[in-house]
């Protein structure tokens, strides 16, 4: 089961890499948002020419969509499943945007032809049919099934009520009208039976006129017309199959009537049924091991990693007090109002340059910024950055780091990878032991600055103490000099 899972996860994943190397062909060489060739090149077109190549685009996207759509349907690997939605969500967004560019380009009108496009490319109109993604009914399945109880417990709360409101009609009908009813039907049966009966002897005296004239025409050629008759009507009735059979084969070839059903045994179709639920169950015990593995790792990552993180923050944030007591003569708060990030260097030249630059002559700053906000008002708004466009950027970089030269010969059940779980835990370990070194940080800040003022407050004591033991030693000199 493993190594056909295996097999089959191989055809998927090639799958996602025809998709995202379509994908990025399109973003740098024909997207718009994307490529400023493909921007310089549009402009130069005519309206006509603008909109056939909006719509080859939304062509390309579309099979795009439906590469990456079942991929991620048919994908067990739980890591590859994240990010391959990532790229589909992306490519969905595109889409839309692209279906909106072409409404406008159509003069507004949401039904436009494609076929000149299609006849271009060599592709049918089956293209063109947006398939609904599968992850829509199935990441709502819970709250569908709950939907369908409640529907299905008021229908039969409903139903229960009209039976109890209504009376039966056969209650309400009359013995005349009931054996009226009866009769017509005895009749009928009655005159049915009849007809049949007629039919039969009516074939029957056909049969025995046949066979007298057969007896009166005499023994001699006898078997031989027999045999005649017998191949007349053999080959009369091969012909009438056989011709009935190329009429449904024709008819079956050019749509015009359904295929014939296949045995179940070895019925294509239901083999793939039967392999994708397999795969949707393997898909969720893959997802729950996952998610197990999310739990574990992020333990063994705190205890194993947790200490060393803790340890080069605590030096961090102490080189960075230290600084600051060097720099301000005091102990900073902790936390601070604007967290200072420690910075390799020299952070005091940088704070003095900022400083150097604060000093310049705001009246001319003032201008400056005057003539940059009327340029800015004559060009406009700046336009929106393109988020499909750099989600499926990021998606593709992602992929192509992560995915694209990983040696997965081995992960034949197409589990979890262990390494990318500790990558994807360890941000979330590091914040948590930040937390833990930042109040750590807090309680050894405050001690020092406890410890630094009552080191102060004696040295101002011990200041006063010393003049005064002068005064009176100096005092005690002048009394015996004079005595």
């Amino acid at each position: 089961v493993s190594f056909l899972a295996a097999m089959s996860s191989a055809t998927f994943d090639l799958q996602w890499k025809e998709g995202m190397v379509e994908l990025i062909d399109q973003l740098e060489l024909c997207d718009p948002q994307s490529s400023a060739a493909a921007r310089s090149r549009i402009e130069s077109l005519d309206a006509t020419e603008q909109f056939q190549h909006f719509a080859t685009l939304y062509i390309r996207y579309l099979q795009i969509f439906r590469r990456l759509e079942e991929s991620y349907d048919q994908t067990v690997h739980p890591q590859k499943r994240r990010d391959v939605r990532k790229s589909l969500d992306g490519v969905i967004g595109r889409l839309l945007e692209l279906r909106e560019v072409l409404v406008e380009k159509n003069g507004g009108v949401p039904f436009f032809n494609l076929d000149e496009v299609l006849v271009d490319l060599k592709l049918g109109p089956e293209v063109l049919e947006v398939p609904v993604p599968k992850y829509i009914v199935e990441d709502q399945g819970r709250t569908l099934a709950e939907r369908e109880r409640l529907l299905d417990a008021l229908l039969k709360r409903h139903a229960s009520l009209d039976e109890q409101g209504e009376e039966d009609p056969a209650v309400q009908m009359d013995i005349d009208e009931a054996l009226k009813i009866i009769q017509a039907n005895e009749r009928g049966r009655q005159g049915q039976q009849r007809a049949e009966g007629v039919k039969a002897a009516r074939e029957r005296e056909a049969w025995e006129e046949r066979r007298r004239a057969a007896e009166e025409e005499g023994d001699e050629d006898g078997p031989e017309a027999a045999a005649t008759s017998l191949q007349a009507a053999w080959r009369g009735s091969a012909s009438r199959r056989a011709t009935a059979l190329m009429r449904d084969e024709e008819l079956v070839f050019i749509g015009m009537a359904p295929p014939p059903p296949f045995p179940k045994e070895g019925d294509p179709r239901l083999r793939e049924r039967q392999t994708k639920a397999r795969r949707k169950q393997m898909q969720m015990q893959h997802e729950a091991e996952y998610r197990d593995a999310l739990v574990a790792q992020d333990a063994v990552v705190y205890e194993t990693e947790g200490p060393d993180m803790k340890e080069e923050m605590m030096d961090q944030l102490r080189d960075w007090y230290i600084r600051y007591r060097e720099r301000e003569g005091k102990f900073p708060d902790f936390p601070p109002e604007e967290v200072e990030k420690p910075m390799p260097g020299d952070a005091a030249e940088g704070a003095e340059e900022k400083g150097a630059d604060a000093k310049k002559d705001p009246k001319k700053d003032g201008k400056k910024d005057g003539k940059k906000g009327a340029e800015d008002d004559g060009e406009g708004p700046p336009p929106l950055p393109p988020h499909f466009i750099n989600t499926m950027k990021d998606s593709y970089q992602e992929w192509s780091d992560k995915w694209q030269h990983r040696d997965e010969r081995l992960n034949f059940a197409q589990r979890h990878d262990v390494e990318l779980v500790r990558q994807s835990v360890r941000p979330d370990v590091e914040l948590r032991v930040r937390a833990e070194v930042n109040e750590l940080i807090g309680r050894e800040l405050q001690n020092l600055q406890e410890e630094f003022e009552r080191a102060q407050g004696k040295k101002g004591k011990k200041g006063k103490g010393g003049k005064k033991g002068k005064g009176k030693k100096g005092k005690g000199k002048g009394k015996n000099g004079k005595g």
